[in-house]
C-alpha cells in the first residue's frame, strides 16, 4: 500500500505491508519510505531504522485467542461488556475521528490528522472503530489494512481527553479500550486477516507515557516481533530535520 504526500512540490511515499530491494530510481532519489517491513533485506542505497512490534496471532479460534490473554484482561473485558456504559461501533465514520484525534495530539505534541491525510491513504486500506459514551466517540482505533497479506496494522490509537480528571471514568474506558481490541480482533478474523499488528512496541522505553502504552499492548500477550523501516537518503534527511525541530 502506497501513502504519497506532496511538501513543497516534492512527493513523500510511504509503502506499508512490502517492499523491494531493488526500488526504482524515482524511489531511490526522492523521499521514501518502506515502514513496518518483516523481512531484514535492506533495499539498495536505503537506510534502516530497527523497531518493534507486538503480534497477536488470529488464525487459532476465538476462544484460544480469548483464553490467551491473561486473566485479568478477560474479566476487563467481561465486565466492559457486562455493564454495558459504552457502546462499540466497528464503522466510525472519519469526520468523528478526525477532531477526537486532533484534540489528543495537540496534548501530546504529535502531528494532526486531516481529510487530506485519509485521502492518500485510500477509503479501501483503512478502518475506524471507536468506544461511544453518550452519542460521542471517546476512543479511536484507526487501522492500516493489507487484504493480500491478511494483516491489520493499528496506526493510530487515540481517546478523549475530557475525562482525564476522573479516575473511575478513565478506568472504565481502559476496560472498555481493551474490548474494543478484542472486538476488533473478532472483526478482523472473520473477515480473513490472520495477524493483528499493535502497531509498534517501544523496547527499553524510559519515557513514563511509552512505558504506559508498553504496559497496556503486554496485557495482550502479542509476540515481541522486529520489524523495519527502510527510508532513502532524502527520506532520512528530512526526518532527522523534523526529529531536530520538534
Amino acid at each position: 500500500m502506497r501513502i504519497q504526500h506532496h511538501h513543497y512540490g516534492i512527493p513523500i511515499r510511504k509503502y506499508y505491508f512490502a517492499h523491494t530491494i531493488k526500488p526504482t530510481w524515482r524511489d531511490t532519489l526522492l523521499p521514501t519510505a518502506y515502514m513496518d517491513c518483516f523481512t531484514s533485506e535492506k533495499p539498495r542505497l536505503f537506510q534502516t531504522e530497527y523497531r518493534h512490534t507486538l503480534l497477536t496471532d488470529l488464525k487459532p479460534d476465538e476462544v484460544t485467542i480469548f483464553q490467551n490473554f491473561p486473566k485479568d484482561t478477560r474479566n476487563q473485558i467481561r465486565r466492559c461488556e457486562q455493564e454495558k456504559c459504552f457502546d462499540l461501533n466497528l464503522n466510525t465514520p472519519l469526520e468523528q475521528f478526525i477532531p477526537l484525534y486532533n484534540a489528543f495530539a495537540q496534548a501530546r505534541g504529535l502531528s494532526l490528522f486531516t481529510p487530506e491525510d485519509a485521502t492518500a491513504i485510500g477509503s479501501e486500506n483503512y478502518r475506524i472503530f471507536s468506544v461511544e459514551h453518550e452519542g460521542k466517540a471517546i476512543i479511536c482505533h484507526f487501522y492500516l489494512l493489507s487484504a493480500t497479506m491478511g494483516v491489520t496494522n493499528l496506526l493510530i490509537s487515540a481517546s478523549t481527553q475530557q475525562h482525564n480528571d476522573d479516575a473511575d471514568m478513565r478506568r472504565s474506558m481502559g476496560f472498555a479500550n481493551r474490548c474494543l481490541h478484542w472486538q476488533g480482533m473478532r472483526y478482523f478474523k472473520a473477515m480473513g486477516f490472520h495477524t493483528y499488528d499493535w502497531g509498534g512496541y517501544a523496547l527499553d522505553a524510559t519515557d513514563p507515557t511509552m512505558q504506559g502504552i508498553n504496559r497496556f499492548k503486554r496485557t495482550f500477550n502479542g509476540t515481541l516481533t522486529p520489524i523495519y523501516n527502510y527510508y532513502s537518503l532524502s527520506y532520512a534527511f528530512i526526518e532527522k530535520l523534523r526529529h531536530k525541530l520538534r
